[in-house]
């Protein structure tokens, strides 16, 4: 008879920071190891890489938990074989308490409640199953995408925050005040005095001549341009036509990156096996938003357990917590806000593309729920598609749904 062999574990929780990492290491008693203040320096890695190393030679699986399922130190682990698990913030706010009451006096008192969490509650976690770096290359360019969307947005708030405190016509003239027609008279004309100085022939040769405008077009906005404003003190247009020059500037910028952004995606999600699959969905041969989806699932097929999982990670599904007779049904906040984000979007778009996702959102609607709801109900109905796609490789099938459909309503009639 063959000798059980024993394994060997140490449980690390790793407290992240921007330039110090705390680590704890636990046995499996729950009995520190060491504590460890970790340098986000290539000598502070080194060292305690070389003692990651010389545990692994012993045989001793390494566990940790981190509250960052991404970056340089998770990077680190993985290159030395440790297992990570990535810990959702809000569940160590909920457990903190249950170890503070072990008379721990610990300065890494954090990073020691991760790592007693993962000893004890490694049932309820998933360890990270890291995409290929080509996948993980797709979801820094999308994320890095809606950052600089998000930065062109605030900017184009600030600029129109700044005219409405002292130059709110050109607002009322312009439907759409990122537009090169508005940016560039904003530039020529940046205060009331330029626009009462604008004589109608400067103006007619600026607009159909320079931006190519129709005559009507023309004459529309010199007629809301030409309306009397109210006066504004002469230091309060000065200091605001200042902070306008920079915010046009910045918004230009904001622009241009946003372009390369959204060639730089689409071109790069084209040449990934995935997108002849992902680009079948409803409204998914342009735009981002589906490359956007993919890049959040991955391609580490070991990943999500199921649909009901994903729908979690999203968020399209809300929370219910039950105590006694009471049970209370919550919007999920803990989610991945960025597949939350993409999943919006798509099921937006999905409604002027996919007949029955149109059908279903009417229902939801119908049934009292308001549109962002409806919105995410109908994610829900997407993702479990989706998983289908992502899982077995597979393009959609607009009719098989319809069909799915039908039959449902003929055995609800029966």
């Amino acid at each position: 008879m063959e000798e059980q062999q024993t394994v060997k574990r140490y449980y690390l929780g790793v407290d992240w920071g921007d330039r110090l990492h705390q680590m704890y290491v636990g046995d499996e008693e729950g009995k520190k190891v060491r504590e460890i203040k970790l340098p986000e320096t290539v000598e502070g890695l080194a060292e305690i890489g070389r003692w990651l190393d010389e545990k692994r030679a012993e045989e001793f699986e390494l566990w940790a938990a981190i509250e960052k399922p991404a970056g340089r130190i998770v990077d680190f682990l993985l290159d030395h074989g440790v297992e990570v698990y990535p810990v959702n913030p809000k569940a160590v706010d909920r457990v903190r308490d249950r170890y503070r009451m072990s008379g721990s006096k610990s300065d890494a008192f954090d990073a020691y409640v991760l790592a007693q969490f993962l000893r004890t509650d490694q049932a309820h976690l998933r360890v990270l199953r890291p995409s290929s770096e080509k996948a993980q290359e797709l979801k820094m360019l999308c994320r890095d995408q809606r950052r600089v969307g998000r930065h062109k947005t605030r900017l184009l708030h600030q600029l129109t925050t700044t005219l409405k405190e002292y130059y709110a016509r050109p607002l009322e003239a312009f439907e759409d005040i990122e537009t090169e027609l508005a940016l560039d008279f904003l530039t020529r004309y940046p205060t009331p005095a330029h626009l009462q100085a604008l004589k109608p022939k400067e103006f007619k040769r600026f607009a159909t001549k320079q931006h190519h405008l129709s005559q009507q077009r023309y004459e529309e906005l010199w007629e809301k341009l030409s309306q009397p404003q109210l006066a504004v003190p002469d230091h309060v247009v000065r200091a605001k036509a200042q902070l306008l020059e920079v915010l046009i500037d910045q918004l230009r910028a904001a622009m241009k990156a946003v372009k390369i952004y959204h060639h730089k995606v689409e071109s790069f999600f084209a040449s990934s096996p995935a997108a002849q699959i992902a680009k079948t969905l409803p409204g998914g041969k342009s735009g981002t938003v589906v490359a956007a989806i993919w890049a959040e699932l991955g391609d580490a097929h070991s990943r999500w357990e199921s649909f009901r999982h994903l729908q979690a990670e999203a968020g399209a599904v809300p929370v219910t917590k039950a105590s006694g007779k009471s049970r209370v049904v919550q919007f999920r906040f803990a989610c991945n806000k960025h597949l939350r984000h993409a999943m919006y979007w798509f099921s937006f778009v999905s409604l002027n593309h996919s007949e029955w996702a149109k059908l279903y959102y009417r229902q939801q609607r119908a049934h009292g729920h308001t549109h962002p709801e409806a919105l995410r109900a109908l994610g829900a109905k997407w993702l479990k598609i989706i998983f289908v796609m992502w899982r077995d490789h597979k393009p959609y099938d607009e009719k098989f749904h319809l069909a799915n459909i039908a039959l449902q309503k003929i055995r609800q009639a029966a």
